[in-house]
């Protein structure tokens, strides 16, 4: 049976939001962060509680509110998520198929379609667009996060990184003229 739940915001003494909640006790949840010792908890000056009629309910709310206002101490769906068409990716056959996954992952970072700091998509999404074991991307990733093109996060996933200094022979390696 659905029960109460509040979304709270937590502001700070000039009005700045600070973090984004659900509870069906606001109140406990409260001293909860308190004890939890949260980095923003001591420049909290005031809770404003909004509830909804289920938890799925404020969920919801809360996931929305988080990605529109980004409060600066959610994690939790504080991120863009890159824009990723599964019918641009060619099938990877053959021998090399972590190169060129890898290849394809970069090529999506260097060229702006997946942007700094924003979220890619689930490394089985990628493993179904080319037509291969998830296996395969995972040590595809952990090689480009080696390079430092991705950054994973524990929970969130892998994000699109600055480009790195690249080595001076890359582009000839990469097959560049010149």
């Amino acid at each position: 049976m659905p029960e109460p739940t509040a979304l709270y915001r937590h502001y700070d003494a000039d009005g700045g939001l600070l973090y984004i909640g659900v509870s069906k006790e606001p109140q406990t949840r409260w001293m909860a962060h308190r004890g939890n010792q949260e980095p923003w908890i001591h420049h909290s000056v005031r809770r404003v509680d909004e509830w909804y009629d289920s938890r799925e309910q404020a969920l919801a709310a809360e996931e929305a509110a988080i990605r529109a206002e980004r409060p600066p101490f959610n994690r939790k769906h504080n991120y863009d998520d890159v824009a990723f068409n599964p019918s641009s990716w060619p099938r990877v056959e053959g021998a090399g198929r972590v190169d060129a996954l890898a290849a394809l992952i970069r090529q999506e970072i260097i060229t702006g379609r997946w942007p700094t700091g924003y979220r890619i998509p689930p490394l089985k999404a990628l493993a179904s667009a080319a037509d291969v074991p998830p296996r395969l991307v995972s040590r595809a990733s952990a090689v480009l996060q080696r390079e430092g093109w991705l950054r994973f996060e524990a929970g969130h996933g892998l994000f699109a990184q600055q480009r790195p200094k690249l080595p001076h022979d890359w582009f000839q390696v990469q097959g560049f003229p010149g």
